[in-house]
């Protein structure tokens, strides 16, 4: 049996306290008064669009969908709390978008600087009162950028896209994608975002904790948890900004969703189940190209290059209340894209689905050269399944010849790349926060990434022997 996660975490937050600002207010290109913070004694409101720079600076209401416009940056101060509203309208509103569910969109050209530590961070949460929270209260916070995506709109291939959740909001500030690989959208350091994943603007269109839509490398994401969101926790749709020490926990949809040619670098994090969640499916990593094969441009695909993860599924079956409960297995990929997967530990629990690929004639496990194009690569990872029966799962359910098992030849090669399998979740010796132990498997045998832009390590897994990110005031495990 898989040990709780959490031993050591902390649900305390630390709240900032209030400091003198004024309301900020201007007007608009057709003339109408924005007032973007209204300011009060104990609570302020951000709502409407956010025309000028500005600061939080104590808990803060967010109403309905806020935008912050081009050229303009928010800033949150550590310690913040931000309490996403729930709808005041039985149905989504793509009209009055303040009846909405609270949800921050950065527009394209503008910044959200929301750097917290890890004993004053910045948590973003559900109004209701401790204790009668529920994943998908609010919505979550969407970035839009100006790097690269390639997607499929009306079965043509674009650099641009709408946010699939606000197709139906009419202004035409939802869009993504660009040439700018570099973009910068601002920073995020030491966030929890709880509670978020609810249905905003249309019925069965939910926001992600975390929605990355054409995000550039010069946006900073680092320290960043999601919990018991209402649909993903971060998904990431094309763009090329790179993250580390993310913590999907206790979410309903996939942990890491990637789509329409993201490439970026994701290392130190964790996806952690807790049940069976999700009513359509769900993975720790569903990794998707565009939603058909024909959409290949010669290296224009999803490419993640993801090291020292640890993912762990659920211990039992047991099916989240209010949710049918279906959960895939540890790692979805498909429709043409490709996956580097390094130094990294998948134990999927009670689901024995824990690697699942679609290989193409040039999308196989070759190789040992991280910087191969066109490549996806498995080096030098502990998997959990390790009975024979179960190793059959690692298979194809697209792929050019389709396979139907992980064939003997792909199984040798996939060991000679040095992965190992493990009988259970208990061989992979890591105690309370994930940290390997003594005579851990986890602790040697990895893959020296530094060559290729990451910390250099020869652990495996999200947690290091020296690492303390798992522990303190910053994470949350709360239920509701």
């Amino acid at each position: 049996m898989k040990k709780v996660f959490i031993a050591a975490l902390g649900a305390a937050v630390v709240f900032a306290s209030s400091c003198k600002k004024d309301s900020q207010t201007s007007v608009d290109s057709l003339g109408s008064t924005q007032k973007e913070l209204v300011v009060t004694t104990t609570v302020d409101t951000l709502k409407g669009d956010i025309t000028v720079n500005t600061t939080v600076t104590k808990t803060t209401y967010l109403q309905g969908i806020v935008y912050v416009r081009p050229g303009v940056t928010l800033t949150v101060n550590p310690g913040v709390t931000i309490k996403g509203s729930n709808e005041t309208t039985s149905l989504p509103d793509p009209v009055n978008l303040e009846n909405n569910k609270g949800t921050l969109v950065v527009e394209k050209g503008g910044k959200l600087i929301a750097n917290g530590t890890a004993t004053s961070p910045i948590v973003w949460t559900s109004e209701k009162a401790v204790g009668s929270r529920n994943f998908g209260d609010w919505g979550g916070i969407v970035i839009l950028g100006q790097a690269p995506i390639i997607a499929n709109v009306g079965g043509v291939l674009a650099t641009s896209n709408t946010f699939e959740a606000f197709t139906a909001i009419a202004n035409g500030r939802n869009t993504y994608g660009g040439t700018n690989a570099a973009d910068n959208s601002g920073s995020m350091k030491f966030n929890r975002i709880e509670f978020a994943g609810g249905v905003v603007a249309a019925q069965n269109r939910e926001v992600n904790g975390l929605t990355l839509c054409g995000v550039g490398s010069g946006t900073v994401l680092s320290h960043i948890e999601v919990l018991n969101s209402g649909d993903d926790a971060f998904e990431f749709f094309g763009g090329r900004v790179n993250a580390d020490h993310l913590l999907s926990f206790g979410n309903k949809d996939d942990d890491f969703d990637f789509d329409e040619a993201y490439e970026g670098n994701l290392q130190f994090i964790i996806a952690y189940r807790t049940d069976l969640a999700d009513n359509s499916g769900s993975e720790m990593i569903e990794l998707d190209n565009n939603s058909s094969s024909a959409n290949l441009v010669g290296t224009s695909r999803s490419r993640p290059f993801i090291a020292n993860a640890t993912f762990v599924g659920p211990a039992s079956l047991a099916v989240r209340p209010g949710v049918t409960g279906r959960f895939d297995g540890g790692i979805l990929v498909r429709r043409g894209a490709n996956l580097r997967f390094v130094n990294s530990i998948v134990s999927p629990g009670a689901m024995p689905n824990m690697f699942i690929t679609t290989p193409t004639t040039d999308a196989q496990f070759i190789g040992t050269d991280p910087a191969l194009a066109n490549t996806s690569i498995a080096l030098s990872n502990l998997f959990e399944p390790g009975t024979a029966s179960e190793r059959t799962r690692l298979s194809s359910i697209e792929g050019n010849p389709p396979l139907t098992t992980f064939n003997a030849p792909l199984q040798a090669e996939f060991i000679a790349d040095g992965n190992s399998y493990l009988a259970s979740y208990a061989a992979f010796k890591l105690d309370g926060v994930l940290k390997p132990l003594i005579g851990s498997p986890a602790l040697a045998g990895g893959f020296n990434l530094a060559p290729y832009g990451f910390v250099g390590t020869t652990q495996r897994g999200a947690i290091r022997t020296t690492d303390v990110w798992t522990t303190g005031a910053w994470l949350s495990i709360a239920a509701n």
